[in-house]
């Protein structure tokens, strides 16, 4: 009888070790998610534009996308981050929507991005951030598009004006320099790339930025004022890279076309493509098989193959 009891704690024991085990490695594998996550990488790259002006020769730009701000002290994180990349002294910082979401407590809970304290605290948290944008330097200006999933437009664009940040939905401005043009566009979530495109020059340098890949088609097929392609170089977000994949599959739900587009670099009609992965997260700050980032591009004239560079490593 003694001897069936020891081997039944012996039993017991192992159980308790194997659970214990189990519930490590468990730990383990999230905490490695989220350190994916919390690790922001520059990818550096080089763009050859036929249309780019001698006057914009080696003009830097810094793409960021898809913050997803869950809190307040993720606001400050992420304005951090902008302090970290503050040195890399780009000349036009590009920020492509979704400034904030729901988090993982939201989520749980049934939260909505319209109810009165969700829509407050995203309210304040964009504040936080943009006002935090005001000392960041790009000589050439910040501009923004924002996401369907940004309410609050009116207040969007005020809280970016804080930082010195233009909100582009549906705009583009011309900079000169020399008496040359360099055209930058902000495609909206609505898509309206053809009336922007109408208002563009042809042969000016046109480069266009938008929240979602979804817009890359209507964008492509865009004409200029004058007929012809209106522009050389399209940046998006959006699609986090899947965030969580597991060869071809992801857990987020994506449109068709930001599968076809979830992440990197293309060229399709003589117009380079990217989609970046984004900074944030959806709903919870982890990340399998994908990587967050942003992206320091250069651009130079004459039609040459783009240039990749190897990437910075950030920690947020």
């Amino acid at each position: 009888m003694a001897v069936k009891k020891r081997k039944g704690k012996k039993r017991r024991r192992l159980g308790l070790k194997i659970a214990l085990a189990l519930l490590v490695c468990l730990a383990l594998g999230v905490f490695s998610l989220y350190a994916a996550s919390r690790v922001v990488h520059v990818r550096y790259a080089t763009v050859h534009l036929r249309d780019l002006p001698a006057a914009f020769e080696g003009t830097t730009v810094l793409f960021v996308s898809d913050l997803d701000i869950h809190s307040a002290s993720g606001a400050r994180a992420a304005a951090a981050m902008m302090d970290a990349l503050a040195p890399l002294q780009p000349d036009l910082l590009l920020l492509g929507g979704d400034y904030t979401s729901l988090g993982l407590w939201e989520t749980i809970n049934g939260m909505r991005p319209d109810d009165a304290a969700v829509s407050a605290a995203a309210v304040s948290n964009r504040h936080l951030f943009f006002s935090a944008l005001a000392d960041f330097e790009a000589p050439l200006g910040k501009f923004a598009v924002s996401a369907a999933e940004d309410a609050f437009a009116g207040q969007l664009a005020q809280s970016m004006q804080v930082g010195g940040v233009r909100l582009l939905d549906g705009e583009s401005v011309t900079l000169s320099r020399d008496g040359q043009r360099l055209v930058i566009a902000g495609i909206s979530p609505e898509g309206d790339a053809a009336q922007i495109a109408a208002t563009v020059r042809e042969g000016d340098c046109v480069l266009a930025f938008t929240h979602t890949p979804d817009n890359f088609a209507s964008a492509l097929i865009a004409e200029a004022g004058g007929g012809g392609a209106w522009a050389d170089l399209i940046l998006a977000g959006g699609t986090h890279g899947g965030q969580m994949r597991i060869g071809d599959r992801t857990l987020l739900s994506l449109t068709e076309r930001e599968r076809s587009y979830l992440s990197g670099w293309r060229k399709e009609s003589g117009v380079f493509l990217l989609t970046s992965q984004g900074v944030g997260c959806e709903v919870a700050d982890l990340r399998l098989n994908t990587a967050a980032e942003v992206h320091f591009i250069t651009l130079r004239r004459a039609a040459q193959p783009l240039e990749e560079d190897t990437s910075g490593i950030l920690m947020q």
